[in-house]
């Protein structure tokens, strides 16, 4: 009987729990929410899923002292304010085999250190769910370019929140090319930070640059724009465009281009072929924290770089999540 838990009932917790549901492993479950209301949310996604029999049961609980002492996979879906003390107060009590950590990963630079010695001590393999990596259509685009090295990377439309969401495409380049992001410039980032959807959160327009090897890479985000977000990959001899939420792709071959539709996978979804694999394999095809926070900790520095000159905030820290 495996024990599953997440941690943070909000959207994206009662997804995961909505794929945790169709699992075919026999499997308890405990959610933990300080907020009854979230619970309830989850509560209700989880009672829309078809009945599993392998769902032996469901708990829900505001306390995480209220977790199983051992657990062989763990989801923490809080926001980047207040993972790592989640992550601190989760090992203090209970063993865990698996962990799943959501994005922006934590927002003081020096945290992630620390969660990395937390993780290592405790013997946790632990990933990070920026699942770009993990849709078919990106093993497509990376098998399209095959041995042509691509040398140019962007994702650029308006207003889709590039402080918390560019981390995704960091991810995703860091994949199509084998290399880790450097150089990274906020010169041409908007000097004016804007309050986020999320309370005491902010967010970034304009246009944050660097490189991975040498591939140059941009994420752009227009301010009061609704123009589509388009992700573009070059090389020498070939391109891709992709417009995700059109479901479009166009390739380009070095004669001709291509269209084809193209399907992502909502979040519960992916859920269960992450957790089945972990669960049975140890892996996923998601990157691990050891791989993630390189390329967590150059976005972070030059986002709180940006910040600290234009908000004042402490250079060392991004207000994202």
């Amino acid at each position: 009987m495996k024990q599953l838990a997440i941690i943070g009932a909000g959207q994206l917790g009662s997804r995961h729990l909505q794929g945790l549901a169709k699992l075919s492993q026999e499997c308890e479950i405990t959610v933990i929410d300080p907020m009854p209301a979230s619970l309830e949310v989850a509560r209700q996604r989880f009672d829309e899923m078809p009945k599993n029999e392998s769902i032996c049961s469901v708990r829900y609980e505001t306390e995480i002292d209220a977790l199983p002492t051992s657990l062989d996979y763990v989801i923490i879906a809080t926001t980047a304010d207040v993972r790592l003390g989640v992550l601190k107060a989760l090992l203090a009590r209970t063993t865990v085999k698996f962990m799943l950590l959501e994005k922006v990963l934590f927002q003081n630079i020096d945290e992630y250190a620390e969660a990395d010695a937390l993780l290592n001590a405790a013997g946790v393999r632990a990933w990070v769910n920026c699942p770009r990596r993990a849709f078919p259509l990106y093993a497509q685009v990376q098998e399209f370019f095959g041995t042509d090295p691509v040398h140019s990377l962007s994702a650029v439309g308006g207003n889709w929140g590039l402080g918390c969401n560019s981390i995704h495409f960091l991810d995703l380049f860091a994949m199509l090319t084998n290399e880790l992001p450097s150089a990274l410039s906020h010169a041409d980032l908007d000097e004016k930070l804007i309050q986020s959807k999320r309370k005491n959160f902010m967010e970034f327009t304009g246009s944050l640059r660097g490189r991975f090897g040498n591939a140059t890479f941009e994420v752009t985000s227009i301010a009061d724009s609704a123009s589509k977000l388009l992700v573009t990959i070059r090389s020498e001899t070939r391109s891709c465009v992709i417009d995700e939420s059109g479901g479009i792709a166009f390739f380009f071959d070095g004669k001709a281009w291509e269209q084809k539709s193209v399907t992502l996978p909502f979040l519960s979804e992916l859920a269960t072929t992450l957790a089945t694999a972990i669960l049975t394999d140890g892996d996923c095809a998601l990157a691990t924290f050891e791989q993630s926070q390189a390329y967590h900790l150059p976005l972070l520095r030059a986002l709180g770089a940006h910040a600290h000159q234009w908000n004042g905030t402490p250079i060392d820290f991004c207000p994202v999540t």
